[in-house]
């Protein structure tokens, strides 16, 4: 079974732009992971350094733990972004193949040697 967007009988043109789509996705999603990764990296850092430390207190070893953790979530969002920029750079890979099988297929009652 086919992804719902699969049109039956696409041309090699269309399959091309879809991959070309894809490819263009792809790259928007790289550049956004790069980026996103190393966002609050720094910050999270500073904020948790010990010697000397910045800051102190309840309210401090609090703030500290959520900008850890969600510098955590921002670096895995990012590992994902880019695993899935690379999924769609493998289906663009395959689009492009079907597309050139399509095209090397010949048309029906075109004179295959009848």
């Amino acid at each position: 079974m086919g992804r719902p967007d699969d049109t039956p009988g696409e041309t090699p043109e269309q399959l091309k732009k879809r991959a070309n789509d894809l490819r263009e996705c792809a790259r928007k999603a790289r550049e956004l992971a790069k980026r996103l990764g190393p966002l609050l990296d720094g910050s999270a850092k500073k904020a948790a350094q010990s010697d000397p430390a910045i800051w102190r207190g309840p309210f401090a070893t609090r703030s500290t733990g959520t900008l850890v953790n969600r510098k955590t979530s921002v670096n895995q969002m990012a590992s994902a972004l880019l695993h899935d920029a690379g999924r769609w750079e493998a289906e663009a890979t395959s689009l492009d193949e079907q597309a050139k099988a399509a095209g090397a297929k010949p048309k029906a009652g075109a004179g295959a040697g009848n």
